[in-house]
């Protein structure tokens, strides 16, 4: 049975892809890397997936553990999740956030060059790499020039730039992706959508003023789902072409206010916005929509659910969340 291995399993898109692996696609054995056993709310998983044998405690940064990990695995994929995934975190902690997210990478690849392994890596980059661009240059594609503009951007800019040249220059089987932002049940609130939604149930529950806390409203993202999200880099990591980009997106773009107001049509909740200016970025990127065109040419991936779909089931998890959190403290 060939096996592969997930850094960053505990996380959130970590579960939602191992429960896609486990329920389409079981043949493979998964294992598992990350600095805390997974604790997910969000996806039911049978127990026996990850037990001792198939989850490995580890901080990607302990090179020598990494070493042996691999070693005694050997993964015939890797797909490389674990990162510090927030851009707001990486300006209040840029060094810590650059050095983490390229080391942990090049921990990763170089470790699998070292063991002459010929393992598939999927390395997920993000669209933060393209920096700002106009309305004239929308939507984006892989061919557009990378101008990062905040420290998490330059990190993952990096970390593509190494998967280039370990593909090229070590010939390691490597491909990338740039993944728009994603949204879906089990997210944390240090994301936009995430954290929106959550307001909302507090409010919907009577916790909560009916004021809905945003950073800038009037930026445009483009958010795709979760469950399309994981669907797009099985399909990477098995017929994805090696040392190639992929934008990972929905093609559609949403001001933040927008999704406020969508919500409190969908709930019939009326709410008044509050932008905290603490919440603001240095620099930020005014608009951003990404084109899918070349992973649908050549792999047929195209999102397919909607926006108001992964609302709704992010609504469903943070009211069943917030309703035990308030039983728990009752």
């Amino acid at each position: 049975m060939k096996k592969i291995l997930i850094t960053g399993i505990s996380g959130f898109v970590g579960g939602h892809f191992v429960k896609y692996m486990s329920t389409h696609h079981n043949d493979l054995e998964i294992h598992g890397i990350s600095r805390s056993e997974p604790a997910w709310d969000f996806v039911d998983i049978p127990r026996q997936l990850i037990n001792g044998r198939y989850f490995h405690k580890a901080d990607l940064n302990d090179i020598t553990k990494i070493k042996s990990l691999i070693h005694e695995i050997q993964p015939d994929y890797i797909i490389h999740l674990a990162a510090q995934s927030s851009v707001s975190e990486s300006w209040k902690t840029p060094v810590l956030s650059f050095l983490n997210n390229t080391n942990i990478f090049l921990n990763i690849i170089d470790t699998v060059r070292l063991n002459d392994n010929s393992a598939r890596v999927l390395s997920i980059g993000s669209s933060e790499q393209y920096g700002i661009v106009s309305e004239n240059d929308l939507p984006i594609s892989e061919g557009r020039v990378q101008c990062p503009e905040n420290p998490y951007a330059v990190a993952r800019v990096a970390q593509e730039q190494l998967a280039r040249i370990y593909a090229k220059g070590y010939d390691l089987n490597i491909c990338c992706t740039r993944s728009f932002n994603h949204c879906g049940p089990g997210q944390t609130d240090r994301f936009v959508v995430s954290a929106i939604v959550k307001q909302f149930v507090k409010v919907a529950q009577g916790i909560q003023k009916p004021i809905i806390n945003i950073g800038n409203g009037t930026i445009v993202r483009d958010f795709v789902d979760v469950h399309d999200v994981i669907e797009a880099y099985y399909l990477l990591l098995t017929k994805g072409k090696k040392g190639e980009v992929y934008n990972i997106c929905s093609g559609q773009g949403l001001t933040i206010k927008e999704i406020v107001v969508l919500l409190s049509e969908l709930l019939n909740i009326h709410v008044d916005i509050h932008e905290d200016q603490s919440k603001i970025r240095p620099i930020d990127n005014p608009q951003i929509i990404g084109s899918y065109k070349k992973i649908q040419y050549e792999l047929g991936w195209e999102p397919r659910t909607s926006f108001v779909q992964s609302l709704h089931s992010m609504y469903q998890y943070w009211d069943g969340r917030v309703r035990a959190e308030l039983k728990t403290y009752s």
